[in-house]
């Protein structure tokens, strides 16, 4: 195990006892692995609105209807603002002998990778890490 434990941030604690996050604790004699999701932006509902939106708007152009025209600038606008205002989220996931279970979400992908990282190297019996090859030193004038 590294010397990194206790681990106790943003409400993730991980110590010899196993790793807790939101209320849930994961033994860890029970975790087999930690990897890290990548949840990208939804796109549908944003696209849906900003084509409602164009639609109406053109309809009441058309029609000479300044309520439908407004109506459709709003909801184009809302599209819009909801396209730029969503985050690319990171999901934590344990392995452990019951399956996969997510342990916590962010939009903090160092974090999460951090987190992950740290689980995997305190999981009795996974590899130690190779310590990186010292330099050849120089032989000693002499």
């Amino acid at each position: 195990m590294q010397q990194n434990l206790p681990f106790n941030e943003r409400g993730i604690t991980f110590a010899r006892a196993g790793l807790s996050a939101s209320g849930q604790l994961f033994p860890l004699r029970d975790l087999l692995g930690a990897t890290v999701v990548m949840v990208p932006r939804q796109k549908p509902l944003p696209i849906g609105l900003g084509v409602i939106g164009l639609v109406v708007a053109v309809a009441g152009g058309i029609l000479g209807s300044g309520p439908a025209l407004l109506l459709g600038v709003m909801i184009a606008v809302v599209g819009y603002l909801s396209w730029i205002t969503q985050d690319v989220i990171y999901r934590m996931y344990v392995t452990t002998p019951a399956g996969e279970r997510e342990v916590f979400t962010t939009k903090d992908e160092e974090f999460a990778q951090r987190v992950a990282k740290l689980v995997r190297e305190g999981i009795p019996g996974a590899p130690a890490p190779v310590p990186a090859a010292a330099p050849p030193s120089e032989p000693m004038p002499g």
